[in-house]
């Protein structure tokens, strides 16, 4: 796995992640689907937690399983491109503490974190919110096979339905979060709408 520091340039991938956080076609169509599928998911989630409406519950599992398989397919090219382990290293690299610190004091002084996959408060942001959606989903599903009897796993069923009632309140903070920061970036006029463009790219 390729690792950068702050000394060593990187491939043409990782120089091009740092530089202009361009993204590649199919790290776009990758995070289109998780758009979709963990927006979905969390709506179904509050409405059954505060409003008991269950309304769309079959259709949420269906969207569970979908996005379980989906969430595999993205760690697997994150951990098996160049880019993607790029994107990693930005999200969950220790060293990054300065810069989220960094960003953390700019914020308070009214100035927003720089947008984009580069080190600093908006990567740790991305990156915990990819751990938690991961977490919750992968515990989820797991619980959804034991209920349906395809598996035995004894305390599994307890596990997924915990993390799903604690985490998804905290994905939402963090959905809505993400989404007010990157209208706020839209208004400076900075290009962060590409990542939807996944009809273009390398």
């Amino acid at each position: 796995m390729a690792v950068l520091s702050s000394t060593h340039p990187g491939t043409r991938e990782e120089r091009s992640l740092r530089e202009d956080g361009a993204y590649p076609r199919w790290a776009k169509i990758l995070h289109m689907g998780l758009v979709l599928a963990v927006t979905f998911e969390l709506y179904n989630s509050l409405a059954a937690l505060w409003f008991a409406n269950f309304q769309w519950f079959p259709l949420h599992v269906a969207t569970g399983i979908f996005l379980t398989f989906w969430l595999v397919l993205c760690w697997a090219f994150y951990l098996g491109t160049l880019w993607g382990r790029a994107l990693l290293w930005s999200w969950f690299f220790p060293a990054h503490l300065p810069a989220i610190i960094r960003d953390l004091r700019a914020l308070f002084l009214g100035r927003l974190p720089a947008a984009g996959p580069v080190p600093g408060l908006s990567s740790l942001w991305q990156g915990v919110f990819f751990l938690g959606v991961s977490f919750v989903t992968f515990t989820g599903f797991a619980a959804w096979l034991v209920l349906e009897g395809y598996i035995s796993w004894p305390g599994a069923t307890h596990l997924g339905l915990h993390a799903m009632r604690l985490g998804t309140p905290l994905l939402a903070f963090l959905w809505f979060g993400h989404g007010f920061m990157a209208f706020f970036h839209a208004l400076r006029r900075q290009p962060l709408w590409g990542i939807f463009a996944f009809w273009r790219g390398a």
